[in-house]
């Protein structure tokens, strides 16, 4: 109990800091980004009435113009400051999550990603180096996963009342979801804006001139977090946004209500779980977390693999322990990875270091789409599921080869 206790005081002490208004300006946007964010597939496929595989493509497609954005989103980010790139970078979603309600073909579905991946590109990384910068380096870990805590909070909360308004027989009630995830990123935006002071440009202007991406990329400790986080979330958070909703609709032939109980499910022990996760990692060494939560989530998956060939009600038991489990694999995660980038980062590149690891987003929403869809479109929905509890338990082991190069305080061994 005393390092429950311990992990509370850090939690009220970021808190009571100007992290407050990141943390809960993105809390306010998460409600909005909940509503839709297990849907896309599934209102573009069931909705829009596009094929499966051109639905899943568009994830892909936003995956893509992600890649080609973070680069320059991270050399933005160094030499102007988080600040600016996040106030414009969120008015671009913002128009595009709107536009996606008006979509009704493939070319529009296409342009409106196109959108919304510009303003996540410079919302992700950005917003990793904001949190870096306003608190101090010890308390981090606890940034993270307060930040984590809170988001999923709000998606999970989104995720249950988009459930109970959704309807695929009603158009309008996804262009509803829509037009209020747009207007929640504009609270997300007023935040960014009431947090003059911070978040500018870092130090001189030689020094903010003299870092690049060579310099970034030399550092192999970077390319190696880079790789096994890029295998982890093409068999982890990406695939389970490309793939579990329409896992459960058309595979286990689940109602679509069900959807937004299991990302209720997971976000809930998130909630729960992640103080207490947050402390127990304490003084761990953050390579073998990584490992274990990797861990997790490949037995979260293998839990899927006899849904379709039970009962229903059995079926839905094991989606939401699916939840459940992968919920408690993102809570040692969450605190874990951006602390570790950030103890290895120089502070004239921390915007391209926490920029080369939101690639692994884009990068991973690129392949896991093309996976899901041409598993799940073709009935191999199964063969699917296995494959990303393998690429888990490999992803595992991979992780363990990080420790060198890194110190002890680096590793969360020693503060």
């Amino acid at each position: 109990m005393t390092g429950v206790a311990s992990t509370w005081t850090d939690v009220r002490s970021v808190l009571h800091g100007p992290f407050r208004i990141l943390a809960f300006g993105r809390f306010l946007d998460s409600i909005g980004s909940g509503l839709t964010l297990s849907l896309l597939v599934v209102y573009l496929a069931e909705v829009r009435g596009l094929p499966i595989l051109t639905a899943t493509l568009v994830l892909s497609w936003m995956a893509i113009i992600g890649l080609a954005a973070v680069p320059f989103v991270g050399t933005l980010t160094d030499r102007f400051g988080p600040r600016p790139v996040m106030l414009v970078a969120i008015l671009l979603e913002a128009a595009g999550v709107c536009a996606t309600a008006f979509v009704t073909t493939a070319g529009q579905a296409f342009a409106a990603a196109t959108l919304v991946s510009l303003g996540a590109a410079g919302v992700w990384g950005p917003a990793a180096t904001f949190t870096a910068r306003l608190v101090p380096e010890a308390q981090r870990p606890t940034a993270f996963a307060v930040g984590f805590m809170l988001l999923n909070l709000g998606l999970g909360v989104g995720g249950l009342l988009g459930a109970l308004i959704v309807d695929i027989d009603r158009p309008q009630t996804f262009q509803v979801l829509y037009f209020v995830d747009a207007a929640t990123y504009l609270t997300f935006w007023l935040a960014i804006v009431a947090l003059r002071g911070h978040g500018g440009p870092h130090g001189d202007a030689a020094e903010r001139e003299s870092g690049s991406w060579r310099e970034a990329l030399r550092d192999r400790r970077l390319l190696g977090l880079v790789a096994v986080s890029l295998s982890l979330t093409v068999f982890g958070y990406a695939s389970m946004e490309a793939g579990l909703a329409i896992y459960i609709t058309a595979v286990t032939g689940e109602p679509e209500s069900l959807i937004g109980i299991v990302f209720f499910a997971n976000t809930l022990t998130i909630v729960l779980a992640q103080i207490f996760v947050l402390g127990w990692i304490r003084g761990h060494s953050r390579v073998r977390m990584l490992g274990i939560a990797a861990a997790l989530w490949g037995v979260a998956w293998l839990l899927l693999i006899p849904a379709p060939l039970i009962g229903k009600l059995p079926a839905a038991l094991l989606l939401v322990a699916f939840g459940v489990v992968f919920a408690l694999g993102e809570s040692v995660w969450s605190p874990t990875v951006p602390s570790l980038l950030n103890a290895i980062a120089p502070d004239h590149l921390r915007g391209r270091y926490n920029s080369a690891q939101s690639l692994t987003w884009n990068v991973g929403s690129m392949i896991a789409p093309i996976i899901a869809g041409l598993l799940i479109g073709a009935g191999a929905g199964i063969a699917w599921v296995a494959i990303i509890a393998a690429g888990c338990v490999v992803s595992a082991v991979a992780a363990q080869r990080l420790r060198r190069g890194l110190t002890p305080a680096q590793d969360g061994r020693e503060a």
